[in-house]
């Protein structure tokens, strides 16, 4: 099941929907880091600060990457029951 998670071109959808929530999760405690360190100038948390924004800037390229894997499924004008696969640009 892991393996099949993991292959390339299945449930990116899922996975898009994974990296987006931890790029959100990764952006709150980028800012929080960021904020905290404007007032105590803390060693750590400059360091944090800059660990998560690094790791927002992954996470939105992984975000990226997934979503134009994914495959969207729309129906023809011309013939209302068959449906055509388009590739995200």
């Amino acid at each position: 099941m892991v393996r099949t998670l993991c292959a390339r071109g299945n449930h990116e959808a899922l996975k898009c929907g994974v990296h987006g929530a931890v790029g959100v999760l990764t952006a709150l405690c980028a800012a929080y880091n960021i904020a905290a360190w404007c007032f105590r100038r803390d060693r750590h948390l400059q360091v944090n600060a800059v660990l998560y924004t690094l790791a927002v800037a992954w996470e939105v390229k992984q975000t990226l990457r997934h979503l134009s894997a994914c495959e969207i499924r729309v129906c023809e004008p011309s013939r209302p029951d068959a449906l055509v696969v388009v590739r995200a640009a």
